[in-house]
């Protein structure tokens, strides 16, 4: 992989918002000035997934002042062809929640189904596409895309308002909840963020809200 690999510490992940806001007044300050090896890798580690050569060399090209603002406009930054391409064959990315619980859900829950344990084992092993999907994009993206921050937050925010792939239908939705929950609002508004994960439905499984009523509701 062109973009090669980077380091995914656990602390590093939960604390990156943080260490990034805490590292702009320093970064910023060195402006359009020639950008020192150790600033750049300093700066890499803060708001990506660690140096490569590309974007050691795309940073000391550019500056530090104009890379922030380009990682804080995602959209504006073309993903690679490569990324592009393996992600469109990622077919279970493309389904939205009532597609994939049609598809992969648990045959039990179909009218008039009767309890075959053969197909039912068939199908939960199809679940496992999905999962494998969600994972695959989730490391290709952070290993390939050159939308480091966003991918950061991406993580962090996904690892904050985690969902259990082992509860319910949260192993069908799992992958949807980043695509659509998580990843659109991870640099935008922390209240749209908030109303997106949970309004999912992977997050009402989760949090059991068909078992939460309010006192002398009809629930």
């Amino acid at each position: 992989m062109s973009n090669g690999a980077r380091g995914r510490s656990r602390f590093y992940r939960f604390f990156a918002a943080a260490g990034a806001l805490i590292a702009l007044p320093s970064l910023l300050a060195l402006g359009a000035e020639p950008v020192p090896d150790q600033a750049v890798v300093h700066l890499l580690n803060r708001l990506a997934f660690g140096p490569t050569l590309d974007e050691v060399r795309h940073v000391k090209t550019i500056g530090v002042e104009r890379y922030i603002a380009e990682q804080l406009d995602p959209d504006a930054i073309p993903e690679p062809i490569e990324l592009r391409w393996r992600l469109a064959q990622l077919d279970t990315l493309k389904l939205d929640p009532v597609q994939l619980r049609q598809l992969y859900g648990p045959l039990r829950s179909l009218r008039g189904f009767k309890p075959n344990p053969e197909l039912e084992k068939a199908q939960r092993e199809r679940v496992q596409i999905i999962l494998r999907d969600a994972t695959e994009a989730h490391i290709l993206r952070a290993l390939l895309s050159p939308r480091q921050l966003q991918e950061v937050m991406v993580d962090f925010w996904f690892n904050h308002f985690n969902v259990f792939s082992g509860k319910g239908l949260d192993d069908v939705w799992i992958g949807n909840y980043e695509q659509r929950a998580i990843r659109p609002f991870v640099l935008g508004r922390f209240r749209d963020l908030l109303f997106a994960t949970t309004k999912h439905p992977a997050m009402l499984v989760y949090l059991d809200n068909a078992l939460s009523t309010a006192p002398g509701s009809p629930g």
